[in-house]
C-alpha cells in the first residue's frame, strides 16, 4: 500500500469557508425582498383583523368602566343622601 500526501492550499480552504459563510449571509437576507401583493394584502388584512379584534375587546373594558363608575357614582350619591338624613336627625336629637 503506498499513500499519497497533497500539500494543501490554506488560502484556497479559507476561500471556500468565506464563501460558504457569504451564502448563509445571503440566505438569511431573502425575507429583505419584495414580497408579492397578494402576500402584502393577506399580512395587511390579518393585521386589520387583529386591530379590529383589540379595538372591540377595549370597547367592551370601556364599557365595563361606564357601567361600574355609574354604579359607584349611584353609591356615593346614596352615602351622601344617608349622611344628610343622619345628621338631621342628629340635629333634632340634640335640640331636643
Amino acid at each position: 500500500m503506498s499513500a499519497a500526501i497533497q500539500l494543501v492550499n490554506h488560502s484556497v480552504i479559507e476561500g471556500e469557508v468565506v464563501d460558504r459563510q457569504s451564502e448563509k449571509h445571503y440566505n438569511n437576507n431573502i425575507s429583505l425582498f419584495e414580497t408579492a401583493p397578494e402576500q402584502k394584502m393577506r399580512r395587511a388584512m390579518s393585521y386589520v383583523t387583529q386591530l379590529e379584534s383589540e379595538v372591540r375587546t377595549l370597547r367592551e373594558e370601556l364599557s365595563s368602566a361606564e357601567r361600574s363608575v355609574t354604579h359607584y357614582e349611584q353609591l356615593l350619591r346614596n352615602a351622601m343622601l344617608r349622611e344628610q338624613e343622619l345628621r338631621a336627625q342628629l340635629g333634632e336629637a340634640l335640640q331636643r
